[in-house]
């Protein structure tokens, strides 16, 4: 034992053993306090950098999620769309979101007849019913319709000048306006002069359809103006056919009910016209008949249910679809209801939307498309739901907290879609 504590050949003087034995255990217990503060020192350097990793990536976890869901919320507060329409007082302006949210607001009081606003630029038109002061020529009355515009940037309301409906030409250039069954005006939306059409003898513009409420969105195409063959305020069968102003050429298409819509592809000279033929081959059966307008070639297709097809529909934004409404055969005094659905013009396959089940007061149903092409507001009075075109699934579009909601408030046929608002 003596060789651990000394080497061999040194001596030791008496009594220095034992000091110097517990010097040397002192020395060998700083030693290994000192080894260990070094390893409690590493694990806790370990432990203090394992936590900081961790908290670091759950800390950057959480800003990821926050980042995403500020994402997500930034992309929830954009809407999909505005709209513009008359809930009988007011015109009202309102933001439309996907979650089936609507934001509006009171615009301006207005005197306006129960057709569609028509959207054009920056501006919207409508029909004033109880005239604004323009006067005949030559100044020996006054006119009781005109066509008023509010401008979407100031604020402004102006006159257009007379007239007893309103709606765009094909290419979106030009204002239509007719002061009577067989006098039609035209106006660039850009601004300029009145130019006055006279329709063929034997002619007139249909007036039926736009007293039900449908307006006349259907009723311009690339080579001309929808006509019908009587003057009628009333929903009756009549020869349709187009008719081309410039060269005064008119093309019958058929005996028909109504015009649904027409859809012209950007720069085509010819449009897709939807509408109702007059003849049912099976009763309250009517067919549904898709017409090009410059070759007159026709796709008939039947409803899939027994009561044919409710008056209204539109045309996608790219012309792929049209949305329809089939619709039951009243039972009784009670009466029928109508299902949304969408035509593939590529195959000519209706789709119909399971869900969603219409009542009809009347056979009238209305649908309009978003921007997107994917989405549209649809329903019949007072109804209004937002559709996705995929699967056709259906919420009810409900209007923001804090507004006195009415009927006369909610989005109606007489609403213009426009792109969203910045």
């Amino acid at each position: 034992m003596g060789s651990l504590t000394a080497p061999p050949g040194n001596a030791v003087p008496p009594g220095a053993g034992a000091a110097q034995a517990l010097f040397l255990e002192a020395r060998q217990r700083r030693h290994r306090r000192w080894l260990t503060g070094i390893a409690v020192v590493l694990v806790v350097s370990a432990v203090v950098a394992v936590s900081t990793v961790i908290w670091l990536h759950r800390a950057s976890g959480q800003d990821a999620g926050r980042t995403e869901r500020l994402g997500t919320a930034l992309a929830a507060r954009s809407s999909a769309a505005a709209a513009v329409w008359y809930d009988g007082i007011h015109l009202r302006l309102a933001d439309i979101y996907l979650s089936g949210r609507v934001t509006q607001r009171a615009g301006p009081e207005a005197s306006a007849d129960s057709l569609p606003v028509v959207a054009a630029g920056e501006r919207v038109y409508w029909v004033n019913p109880m005239g604004g002061g323009v006067p005949f020529k030559p100044y020996t009355g006054w006119y009781p319709r005109v066509i008023q515009y509010l401008d979407l940037r100031t604020s402004k309301i102006g006159i257009v000048g007379p007239g007893n409906t309103v709606f765009l030409s094909a290419n979106g250039r030009y204002l239509l306006m007719a002061q009577d069954a067989t006098t039609l005006g035209e106006m660039p939306v850009a601004g300029g002069a009145l130019r006055q059409l006279n329709l063929p003898r034997g002619w007139y513009l249909p007036g039926g359809a736009g007293d039900a409420g449908l307006g006349y969105s259907g009723l311009a195409t690339a080579n001309g103006v929808i006509v019908q063959s009587a003057e009628s305020l009333t929903w009756r069968p009549q020869r349709l056919a187009v008719w081309n102003p410039g060269s005064g050429q008119v093309e019958v298409l058929g005996r028909g009910l109504a015009v649904i819509g027409a859809y012209t592809p950007p720069g085509a000279r010819y449009s897709l016209l939807a509408w109702l033929p007059a003849d049912c081959p099976f009763p309250d059966n009517c067919l549904l008949k898709i017409t090009n307008t410059a070759t007159l070639a026709t796709r008939t297709m039947r409803s899939p249910l027994p009561g044919g097809f409710a008056l209204g529909g539109a045309f996608s934004p790219n012309g792929r679809q049209l949305a329809v409404f089939p619709q039951t055969r009243p039972r009784g005094m009670a009466p029928g209801y109508a299902r949304l659905a969408l035509v593939d013009l590529s195959t000519g396959t209706v789709q119909m939307a399971s869900e969603l089940r219409l009542p009809l007061g009347q056979d009238v149903g209305w649908a309009l498309w978003l921007p997107d092409g994917r989405h549209l507001v649809a329903g019949t009075a007072p109804r209004t739901y937002l559709v996705d075109s995929v699967g056709l699934s259906a919420r009810p579009l409900f209007l923001a907290r804090g507004h006195n909601i009415g009927n006369d408030q909610e989005i109606n046929f007489t609403a213009a879609i426009l792109p969203p608002r910045p």
